[in-house]
């Protein structure tokens, strides 16, 4: 954080102890996209996660949400440079787009026309949260008219942090309560399937038909509140 001002940290260390206090992800995105928003000035900031097994994305943005993006993104991530380059780093990090890709090599991408130059996001700040199952995080910040500062890099990657830091401590909080929701037998379907069994190898291990081990998904999803195999190991392991 060598290029942070005093009044820099002392924005992220009241930054943390906010985050600090929140008790669900809903709420930790909201604020950080929030606190985002006013870190440094910016078009939009954003809170993306996508589900590397099904390319679904889902987002919160501000000023306003933006609904027109996420049908438009593309299901390969190899398509989406800055979260490749996140994805491929040794550990979570930041990224500015000019990082990764000239400006006249952005602009003459797709995904520039179609999504990003309509919302203001000529320059960018992507800032990979976790991969968790199957399940990526994302921080971003966008702006049209100037691409951001070492400065701001730092102070957007000492914000990630301190989220980083929440949602693991909300992982390991929302993992205890899920696996009070489940069964002995939930559990022995999922850690089944946590080897990256199909469902027919989960059945014949666990010696019920596919048709029981789908009922017993099913009833998982309900309980749990998600709607996919990801979305409910990601919850039961944290």
């Amino acid at each position: 954080m060598e290029n942070l001002e005093s009044a820099d940290l002392r924005r992220l260390l009241d930054a943390a102890a906010a985050l600090a206090a929140t008790t669900s992800r809903a709420a930790l995105r909201e604020l950080a996209v929030g606190i985002l928003f006013d870190l440094v000035p910016a078009t939009r900031t954003g809170w993306v996660s996508i589900d590397l097994t099904s390319g679904v994305m889902s987002g919160s943005h501000l000023p306003e949400p933006i609904p027109f993006v996420i049908p438009l993104m593309p299901r390969d991530l190899a398509d989406v440079p800055m979260v490749t380059e996140l994805l491929a780093a040794p550990q979570p990090g930041s990224l500015r787009i000019s990082d990764t890709l000239t400006e006249a090599e952005w602009h003459a991408r797709p995904l520039y026309q179609a999504v990003y130059k309509p919302m203001g996001g000529d320059h960018q700040i992507g800032s990979l949260l976790s991969v968790d199952n199957g399940l990526v995080e994302t921080l971003a910040v966008f702006r049209a008219d100037s691409d951001f500062t070492d400065r701001e890099l730092a102070l957007v990657e000492g914000l990630a942090q301190q989220v980083r830091a929440s949602l693991g401590r909300l992982r390991a909080m929302e993992a205890r309560d899920a696996r009070g929701l489940l069964t002995p037998r939930h559990r022995q379907v999922l850690a089944e399937l946590e080897t990256g069994a199909t469902v027919r190898q989960a059945a014949l291990a666990l010696g019920i038909t596919e048709k029981t081990l789908e009922n017993h998904l099913q009833a998982i999803y309900r309980r749990l509140g998600v709607s996919s195999r990801t979305a409910a190991l990601h919850r039961l392991t944290g």
